[in-house]
Formats: C-alpha cells, sequence, structure tokens
C-alpha cells in the first residue's frame, strides 16, 4: 500500500523538464570549456613571459659583448 498514485506529466510540463535539463547540461559543458580556456590562456601568459625574459637575456649578453669588443665575455648567471 506504499504506492502513491501520480498523476500524468502534461506535454508542457514534460517539455520544461527536457529544456531545463538540456540548459544544466550546456551550462556544464560551457563552465568546463571556459575553465579550459582560462588554464590555456594562463599558460599563454607564462610562456610570454618566459619568452621575454630570454629576450632581455640575450639582448643584456649582446651588450656585454659589444662593450666588451667582441672579446669572450664571462658568462653572468
Amino acid at each position: 500500500m506504499g504506492h502513491v498514485l501520480e498523476m500524468p506529466k502534461s506535454k508542457r510540463q514534460q517539455a520544461e523538464e527536457e529544456l531545463t535539463a538540456y540548459t544544466a547540461h550546456w551550462l556544464e559543458l560551457a563552465d568546463a570549456a571556459l575553465s579550459a580556456t582560462e588554464k590555456a590562456k594562463k599558460s599563454l601568459e607564462l610562456a610570454r613571459q618566459e619568452q621575454e625574459r630570454i629576450r632581455r637575456d640575450i639582448k643584456r649578453r649582446l651588450d656585454n659583448y659589444a662593450r666588451a669588443g667582441g672579446g669572450r665575455v664571462k658568462k653572468i648567471g
């Protein structure tokens, strides 16, 4: 006797529930994509910073080389 009778859902109610589930699914996918995009953006920024550090290091070494008259320059760093 623990069985409870339920009224069948209307087509509109079924459609609304399906739309809600569909929307929730796509919002979850969008969050995952955004998270991946943010990680990629952070990785690109770190790579850009490292590239800039290398560029400054090369420029410093070339400047030191030129100041030394083109002779051998002691390695720094």
